[in-house]
């Protein structure tokens, strides 16, 4: 939302960032840079009483492994957090009669919660555009009207690529549906505290999401799965990969210092929700192994504390709280980076062209990496084989020798560079349109008001079926009826 907000201000355009704040520890990494009226909604006595920090959820990750079974309750505290904020939101006064008297064009929210969008309407902006942080949010597919075609397009969550076994195809059906619930249980809630505080009449998310005129994606079409959307659907995906920005940008002497040391070097880095320092012992032991058998490596870890003493001794190994990502992954001296997969890093991935290995840590990172795996450039292990110090010397040294994985990454990212069409122009042009234009109902699919029986035909093919069993009948009838009534004589011979 960040990048978006910046992209409509260097167009020329009067942007208000307005961030409700969830999560105390991360509201200074909005991530505006040229947007200047940003409008926090701090959270009062009342919600700070109950919330609860959330990276205090975030260590049970690593050892939790996400899966059907779980998948209704894992993200509860998550929830409960974006429940609480939308209440306080709401109490927020203030910042409604602020924002009511801007009379704004369009309104851009984020489809991880519906708040804004009730927000958005009792405002009496009736021209909005969604836009999802992720390639795919299952719920809101599904309330657009686009099918969820589980038979070959990976899930949010879902731990397969598009290829499934029988038994693959029914766990990414149970996680989508399982999202599905949480996103849907979770909406309800918060129309609900939308319309306490701004009147009954604010209609229900199932109408007003599906009336957005635009939904923006964070999808690739050239690196995601193809699926079946609808014309209001844009992927924008890599918007937030400012290539011009990161070729200017140069690495200071200590870091370049840094990679000169060793004819190799490797980036490991987990992002910011599930720190490294919280990774289990004996996995953080193995990957420590594998590091101290490459010795011809630099091994450039970012790492949340400085309680170092377990490495001790370990001399390939440049720790720190900080790295330059994407100043590092745009230098020719990298190798190979290794990531958990968060879309971000994805998506700077596969536009910068350096092979990786992929160890995906919770909810749509392992569907970040398998659609970054069908393209070549990418080896994917489970999080779990971190203890095994021989399975992550394989896999580091087939990520830096072999070299079909540079080659096809680096093919990956001289397609991304040279699409037909860039995302930045994307946004602008849509976001122009629909304030120009907009809304537009006739661009809300029929399909979503459709029953299942419906929209898949069962009706269409049990008249079918009907009419070949009616027809099946009347010839095997008849022709029973015909040979009844032939004489067949029987004679036995002597």
């Amino acid at each position: 939302m960040a990048r978006l907000a910046d992209t409509l201000t260097e167009a020329g355009h009067n942007v208000t960032f307005l961030i409700p704040v969830a999560d105390e520890a991360r509201k200074r990494q909005l991530g505006v840079k040229l947007t200047k009226d940003v409008v926090l909604v701090e959270q009062d006595a009342e919600m700070r009483r109950h919330v609860k920090p959330i990276d205090d959820d975030m260590e049970q990750f690593w050892t939790t492994d996400m899966d059907s079974s779980n998948a209704d309750t894992i993200f509860n505290m998550f929830t409960e957090s974006m429940t609480l904020s939308c209440e306080n939101f709401m109490r927020n006064r203030e910042v409604f009669d602020q924002m009511k008297s801007r009379n704004f064009d369009v309104g851009i929210f984020e489809p991880l919660s519906v708040c804004g969008l009730g927000f958005m309407h009792a405002l009496g902006i009736d021209k909005m555009i969604m836009a999802s942080s992720c390639a795919l949010y299952d719920g809101t597919v599904a309330a657009i009207g686009e099918p969820l075609d589980f038979s070959y397009v990976p899930g949010m969550m879902s731990k397969s690529g598009e290829k499934m076994s029988l038994f693959e195809r029914l766990e990414n059906y149970k996680m989508s549906m399982a999202s599905y619930r949480m996103q849907y249980n979770m909406w309800d809630k918060e129309i609900s505290i939308v319309q306490k505080a701004y009147g009954a009449s604010i209609p229900d998310w199932r109408d007003l999401m599906p009336a957005s005129s635009v939904f923006f994606t964070n999808s690739i079409p050239y690196v995601d799965f193809p699926r079946t959307v609808t014309q209001k659907t844009v992927p924008i995906g890599g918007i937030s990969v400012d290539m011009a920005a990161i070729r200017d940008h140069k690495l200071s002497i200590e870091w370049s210092t840094v990679l000169d040391e060793r004819p190799y070097n490797m980036l490991i880095s987990f992002g910011s929700m599930v720190r490294s320092m919280d990774m289990p012992i004996e996995w953080r032991n193995g990957l420590l192994e594998a590091i101290k058998s490459e010795p011809n490596v630099t091994f450039i870890w970012k790492y949340e504390n400085d309680e170092l003493e377990w490495a001790q001794g370990v001399s390939n190994i440049h720790f720190s709280r900080w790295v330059p990502q994407t100043a590092l992954l745009n230098d020719d001296r990298l190798s190979a980076f290794m990531t958990h997969g968060g879309l971000g890093s994805t998506n700077e991935l596969a536009h910068l062209g350096k092979a990786a290995l992929m160890i995906p840590v919770f909810a749509d990172q392992n569907r970040n990496a398998r659609m970054l795996e069908r393209h070549g450039g990418v080896k994917v292990i489970e999080k779990y084989e971190l203890a095994d110090k021989h399975k992550i010397r394989s896999a580091i040294q087939s990520i830096l020798h072999d070299k079909q994985y540079k080659e096809k990454a680096e093919r990956l990212a001289h397609l991304l560079i040279n699409q037909p069409m860039k995302p930045k122009e994307q946004v602008v042009k849509y976001t122009e349109f629909v304030a120009r234009f907009g809304p537009f109902p006739q661009m809300d699919s029929h399909g979503r008001k459709l029953s299942f029986i419906q929209r898949n035909l069962v009706d269409v093919y049990s008249i079918i079926g009907f009419s070949y069993l009616i027809a099946f009948s009347f010839v095997f009838y008849v022709s029973k009826f015909v040979f009844d009534r032939i004489p067949v004589k029987f004679v036995k011979k002597d």
